[in-house]
């Protein structure tokens, strides 16, 4: 289903300049990566932190909420800030604060009442470091057409390694001796890539913009209204499908095939956003987020019917295929769309619409999980996609 879709949805085009060939960008897209790994992660540590210290999936779906929430409201500020201050002071500042939450959260003793970590995955979200939105942001800086298609696309791709590798390192691999040192370890790894990319020539080579923004800032592009809103139930459904992996790996009894399925998720996609990259862009980028985001409802509702991990890990890796394509035509249509002088800030709000959708499906995932089981938060998530779907075919001519 997924590369059918993708063919229809992005043409190839032999005249496109590989992105790979512009100056910096392997350099930005490798530092990118490292700083995000563990961000993949930190809201399934959270969960799993929550559920460490005895509290419930209740509670754990909370907390995963609170940070969406934090992440949510932090990401158009900071966004806006480095669009004035630059990137690097920002991102240094940032990585410092949400590196010590992270670290508190790690150091509770056990018998400490779960619900601290409410306020912890707050200023973790708040201050989360916006490597995401700074590196597309420095893309549109220095690149054009078909080459900044195919380096978001890339982007797309390599978030999936990230997507990947965070959860197996922090997750699979520390969090099932403890979450206490998943947790840790997310934070060291977290200030160390995010201090690397600061220090890139690149991110370094932004300088404070004073010139006049659009009243209103970024959301005065009725485009980046619309790309926020199918961001936030494309969130609402992977923040649900979390969840529930979670729930399904915890009544498996095995924190470490959570890891696992989120890895078989995530390498469909990897190798549908390589392939995307060698394209150009859509002739109709419009058309080509309303197919995409549909080929993600049906497959995603359908894990609700899936008897045991080996099965659910099957339908994972048939859905997966379709997240790298769609994020990379979000990317640029959000490069086309926003207003000028609000570039960085246009992206975090497409982090925003994500992260305030993962919190949304994160909170209703966990409230399903206790009351009706894991089979109706995989409902949910399917659900949200739909709305994702019709809010991008209603609006689709605020994208062209």
């Amino acid at each position: 289903m997924s590369s059918s879709l993708m063919s229809v949805a992005v043409p190839t085009s032999s005249s496109q300049a590989h992105p790979l060939r512009a100056p910096g960008v392997v350099r930005l897209l490798v530092l990118s990566m490292v700083a995000r790994t563990p961000e993949a992660a930190i809201g399934l540590l959270f969960i799993l932190r929550v559920r460490d210290l005895g509290g419930s999936f209740a509670l754990a779906g909370l907390v995963s909420a609170v940070l969406g929430v934090g992440l949510a409201a932090g990401a158009p500020l900071l966004g806006r800030l480095i669009d004035r201050r630059g990137q690097t002071g920002v991102l240094t500042i940032t990585a410092t604060i949400a590196t010590a939450s992270l670290a508190v959260s790690g150091m509770l003793p056990h018998g400490a009442d779960p619900a601290i970590l409410l306020a912890l995955a707050f200023v973790t979200g708040l201050f989360a470091p916006p490597i995401a939105p700074c590196l597309r942001a420095l893309f549109g800086r220095n690149l054009q057409g078909d080459q900044r298609h195919g380096a978001l696309a890339l982007d797309a791709a390599l978030q999936e390694i990230s997507f990947m590798l965070g959860p197996l390192v922090f997750v699979t691999a520390l969090a099932a001796v403890s979450p206490k040192l998943g947790l840790l370890g997310a934070g060291a790894a977290l200030m160390g890539g995010t201090l690397a990319f600061a220090a890139s020539p690149e991110s370094r080579g932004v300088a404070a913009d004073a010139s006049a923004r659009p009243r209103g800032g970024a959301l005065a592009a009725p485009g980046i209204r619309t790309l926020l809103l199918v961001a936030a139930g494309m969130g609402g459904a992977y923040g649900a499908t979390e969840v529930a992996l979670a729930g399904a790996a915890d009544h498996a009894h095995s924190n470490a095939a959570l890891g696992v399925l989120l890895a078989v998720w995530s390498i469909p996609s990897l190798f549908a956003g390589l392939i995307t990259a060698r394209r150009g862009e859509p002739g109709d980028q419009a058309r080509a987020l309303v197919l995409l985001t549909a080929a993600t409802a049906l497959p995603t509702a359908a894990l609700a019917l899936m008897p045991d991990l080996w099965t659910l890990g099957l339908m994972l890796a048939a859905s997966g295929g379709i997240a790298a394509p769609m994020f990379a035509t979000l990317y640029s249509l959000v490069g086309q769309v926003a207003a000028k002088g609000t570039t960085t800030e246009a992206f975090t709000w497409l982090g925003s619409g994500l992260f305030a959708g993962l919190a949304a499906g994160g909170a209703v995932g966990g409230l399903l999980i206790s009351s009706s089981g894991v089979g109706a938060a995989f409902l949910a998530a399917g659900a949200f996609a739909v709305l994702a779907t019709a809010v991008a075919w209603a609006r689709s001519s605020t994208l062209r």
